[in-house]
């Protein structure tokens, strides 16, 4: 007999209300990414390492922070961790419009402002991401992932357009205060959440947090499938972080571009929508390990033509077609790796599974920001961001050489971490219940 279709999510409440909150900061997280660059680019008159600067101040915190808060997350209820941190953000926020009212903001400030927020959402995000599997299980939670995956390509799209013209039309420091603003609603939409997560389990006797940060790291580290997943995506970030790092200095600066066009081109979340939408049909058309290796493979190919074009905007054009199918690629990757790797996972640690991703996946990016404004500053942006984008291809070949390359699905019993495999884990997966993390 065939199973009754499960229903909507949209007629799950605590979902949606979720959901909204996780939009909304999307879209004034892509505000503030703009804001603090023409601040730094415009205002202050950065240098190219003053503005890698500002990028691994924002980089940092995920690699001091990152295993401590799946810790945290494993210990604690997740949901007013996540509010916490909104509240956190919002607060640290509101000093840049402040300060600039004043007429005192500085690259200080920037750098303080960007490594507080990025602290933030390294500690809530993980609690946000871990959270997911206790609202919703089996098919459902892929269906969340996809729909928040979607959800946040377009509130990033929306947030780069209207960064651009509230930029251009309030400012960067007015603007940056409606991301503060952002922040606070996503805390009341938590706030609302009716769904009581379940007591964590207790922690073992004599066991310190360094242990429980090993058990994450025995976890991932000792699991095949979830290892190629996570040494990928680390090498993809290094290479995202490193031309992130250079893209604004890059497009203001050498192709002379406007701050609306650099909102409206670099907001390509379109892309990210369609690539949302279209990785689940593809799973179950092709097997989840050959749609993340051709998503993998798009990136370097899409980014190539971005670092060939001239000013004017035949150059925009094509740099905004590029961007929206990398960023399809990127999110239909991102959604289905996420799924894969929570699925996999035993529930008690959720949140250690997801900060060890994203230790490993975040915690270069410093490095890999600073290097870029090494590289750039001594042969020039174009030579470096050409040299990143031939780092892209490492992420496919070290995919490509797992047994990732072979997954059909991430409930084929082949793939499951078998006995032995973890000495510390005891408990089975977690039933049914997974940008690069």
């Amino acid at each position: 007999m065939t199973a009754a279709p499960e229903p909507s999510l949209w007629r799950h409440g605590d979902f949606r209300r979720y959901w909204g909150g996780q939009a909304v900061t999307v879209a004034g997280y892509s505000i503030t990414t703009i804001g603090i660059s023409v601040i730094a680019v415009v205002d202050l008159h950065a240098s190219t390492m003053n503005v890698a600067l500002i990028a691994v101040a924002g980089k940092l915190p995920a690699l001091l922070l990152s295993l401590h808060a799946g810790v945290l997350a494993d210990r604690c209820r997740k949901r007013p961790i996540i509010m916490t941190c909104d509240v956190g953000c919002a607060l640290t926020l509101i000093s840049i419009p402040l300060a600039h009212r004043a007429g005192q903001v500085t690259l200080v400030q920037l750098y303080a402002v960007a490594f507080l927020v990025a602290g933030f959402q390294v500690v809530g995000s993980n609690a946000s991401i871990s959270y997911l599997p206790s609202l919703l299980r089996g098919e459902q939670l892929k269906e969340g992932n996809a729909k928040i995956g979607a959800t946040n390509s377009l509130a990033d799209l929306a947030g780069n357009n209207l960064g651009g013209l509230l930029v251009a039309m309030l400012g960067a420091a007015r603007a940056i205060a409606l991301d503060a603003l952002t922040y606070l609603v996503c805390a009341l939409c938590l706030l609302t959440v009716r769904h009581r997560e379940p007591k964590p389990d207790p922690r073992p006797a004599g066991g310190s947090q360094w242990t429980e940060i090993r058990e994450g790291l025995d976890y991932t580290l000792n699991t095949p499938v979830v290892r190629s997943i996570v040494l990928s995506n680390a090498t993809a970030s290094f290479a995202l972080a490193a031309g992130s790092a250079l893209w604004s200095l890059y497009l203001l600066r050498e192709l002379s571009w406007s701050t609306t066009a650099l909102g409206v081109v670099m907001g390509a979340g379109v892309g990210g929508f369609l690539g949302a939408l279209l990785w689940r049909g593809l799973e179950r058309r092709w097997g989840a390990g050959p749609v993340m290796l051709g998503a993998l493979a798009l990136n370097p190919l899409a980014q190539l033509p971005l670092v060939l074009v001239g000013p004017g905007t035949t150059g925009q054009v094509v740099i905004g077609a590029c961007l929206l199918v990398q960023t399809g690629a990127a999110v239909a990757h991102g959604g289905l790796q996420r799924s894969v790797r929570q699925e996999l996972c035993p529930a008690r640690l959720q949140g250690r599974a997801q900060a060890t991703g994203a230790w490993l996946a975040f915690g270069l990016r410093p490095l890999a920001a600073f290097l870029a404004g090494l590289l750039g500053t001594l042969v020039g942006l174009q030579p470096a961001l050409g040299v990143i984008t031939l780092l892209l291809a490492a992420p496919f070949v070290i995919l490509w050489r797992s047994p990732t390359r072979r997954l059909r699905s991430s409930l084929t019993p082949a793939i499951r971490p078998g006995p032995g495999v973890l000495p510390h884990v005891t408990s089975g997966p977690a039933g049914s219940s997974t940008t690069i993390s």
